[in-house]
């Protein structure tokens, strides 16, 4: 279904405005928060994560308290490739001797 010269101009218009003004409100919250964005970022720099708990002790002037464990380490699983190593050699005849080609 194709639309009027004029539909298409007034989509493209409204399209337009919200982009725009979506933009303007993302600029003006981060100017009004730069402060609190350094914060964050900085703290997110020095913790690589955070908690939501730790975000906002972060912006009540907190700082995060971490005890110096490393985290545990995932288990081990198993490898589903067996792993390389010399075969078992064949069992020996019931009489005790190895069978020789002829």
């Amino acid at each position: 279904q194709t639309l009027s010269e004029a539909t298409q101009q007034t989509i493209d218009s409204e399209v337009r405005r919200l982009v725009q003004e979506g933009y303007d409100d993302a600029k003006r919250i981060l100017t009004e928060k730069r402060a609190d964005l350094d914060v964050l970022a900085n703290g997110l720099l020095e913790f690589e994560t955070l908690t939501g708990d730790e975000l906002i002790g972060l912006l009540q002037g907190k700082i995060p308290v971490r005890e110096d464990v490393p985290p545990a380490a995932p288990p081990a699983r198993p490898s589903p490739v067996p792993t390389a190593g010399a075969r078992p050699s064949p069992e020996p005849d019931a009489d005790g001797l190895e069978p020789h080609p002829v």
